[in-house]
Parts: C-alpha cells; sequence; structure tokens
C-alpha cells in the first residue's frame, strides 16, 4: 500500500512576499514599470502588447502573454512615482489584484511588497490550488526585480524614472 503525497494547503487569502532592496525607491520604481525591463525579472513573460513601453499612470493596459497558458488584459489602477502600481486581470470568470508597492527606507534602499488576491465564484478554491505556485513565482520574480534593481544602482546606471 502506497501513501498518497498531499500538497500542502495555502491557507492566506492574500499572497504576499516583501523583500529589502540596496536601491533606492526611484530605480526600484523604474524597474518595476519598465515593460522592456519585464522579461529580465519575470521570465515567464512571453510578450507585452501594449502601445508604452512604461508605465506612468493608472489607466495603463496591456495584453501579456505568459509562455504558458493565455493572454490576459493588465490594466493599472493605481501608479505613484517611487511607490508602485496597483493592477488587476481577469481569467475564466475572476478577478485577480496586485498590488507592487515600494517603500522608500532612505536614500540608498527600499522595501518591495508583492501581493495577489482572486476573487469571483470559486476565488478561495483558486487561491488554495494555486497559491503554492504562485507564492513561489511571487518569490522568485521579488527576488530577481531586487537583483536588477540593485545592479542598476551600484552601476550608477542612471534609469529614467
Amino acid at each position: 500500500m502506497t501513501a498518497k503525497r498531499r500538497l500542502p494547503v495555502y491557507r492566506e487569502r492574500v499572497i504576499r512576499s516583501e523583500l529589502s532592496v540596496a536601491a533606492p525607491a526611484a530605480v526600484a520604481h523604474a524597474v518595476l514599470t519598465d515593460i522592456t525591463a519585464w522579461k529580465l525579472w519575470s521570465p515567464h513573460i512571453a510578450r507585452v502588447d501594449t502601445a508604452e513601453e512604461r508605465i506612468e499612470a493608472a489607466g495603463w493596459t496591456g495584453l501579456v502573454k505568459p509562455w504558458f497558458g493565455p493572454a490576459t488584459r493588465m490594466e493599472v489602477t493605481w501608479c505613484e512615482p517611487g511607490r508602485g502600481i496597483r493592477w488587476t486581470s481577469t481569467a475564466a470568470g475572476h478577478r485577480l489584484d496586485y498590488a507592487d508597492l515600494i517603500t522608500p527606507d532612505g536614500p540608498d534602499g527600499c522595501t518591495v511588497t508583492m501581493t495577489a488576491t482572486v476573487s469571483g465564484p470559486a476565488g478561495a478554491v483558486v487561491q488554495q490550488l494555486a497559491g503554492p505556485l504562485s507564492a513561489y513565482g511571487q518569490r522568485r520574480r521579488l527576488t530577481r526585480l531586487g537583483a536588477l534593481a540593485e545592479y542598476l544602482h551600484r552601476r550608477t546606471i542612471v534609469f529614467a524614472a
């Protein structure tokens, strides 16, 4: 008789990751909002179809195509320079709400926090099933975003905010 292996259940309602970054908030924000930089820190993205290469304000929209699955429309609902973005997407009758927030920690550092929630007919179930993999991907993207911001800051590469 073999025991069935069960995947851990992600019990949090909000998937949340946080990272201290040794770069100014403006640099982290510039990396976050530069669409061409997304493939460097969010490698699951195959392409982004949008008219603008940078997110500068609420109202930005783009069709984001991952390497797996269908493309989804991303709509930025809030953007503040040096502070991050909030955005939404819909899939299979569910709404996904994301926040990529930046908190300045002095002139040469910041904290980046990413959150994701799912709402809809089976939002709680979807979040429990997808939570572990989504949380892993979120931490991976956050680590890469932080590393890229730190690299640019250490090299004093000016990245227009």
